[in-house]
């Protein structure tokens, strides 16, 4: 076989996109004129009664860059600790320009947290973790 131009870009792998940002919070506002985003209630402590428990709904807010055309996205919620998944969501991102921002949001409902305890969301692109966020779930009066 012959070890030329073509051969060295089928061993390149494709970069991964670069994280501008990862925000969990109540909710996003997007304005329809503008599309400005405005994230609202943002927090990295979720206080409950009781475990196991469920939070009405939270949302994760994503920024990329520098990404290579069409990669495999997953967003997972991980137990830290035991790296138990406690949801996970999946799909496709297009790059079309690697200036080009991408920006997304998950809006998640009825997220059910098994016990107290550091959690964190992450993203992958193609398997290769990207960017990851944690948070604490606490009995009430514990706080942050």
């Amino acid at each position: 076989m012959q070890e030329g131009i073509g051969y060295t870009l089928a061993l390149m792998k494709k970069p991964n996109p670069r994280h501008l940002t990862m925000v969990i919070c109540d909710s996003v506002i997007e304005d329809k004129r503008t599309r400005e985003k405005s994230l609202i209630g943002i927090f990295n402590n979720i206080t409950a009664s009781s475990v196991p428990c469920v939070h009405p709904r939270l949302n994760v807010f994503v920024a990329l860059t520098e990404g290579h055309g069409v990669y495999g996205m997953l967003m997972r919620c991980l137990k830290v600790g035991d790296e138990s998944e406690i949801m996970k969501m999946d799909g496709n991102v297009t790059f079309k320009d690697p200036r080009q921002i991408i920006e997304f949001n998950c809006e998640i409902v009825g997220l059910k947290f098994p016990d107290y305890g550091e959690y964190r969301f992450e993203v992958l692109f193609d398997g290769n973790p990207v960017v990851s966020r944690k948070f604490k779930v606490s009995p009430e009066g514990e706080g942050a």
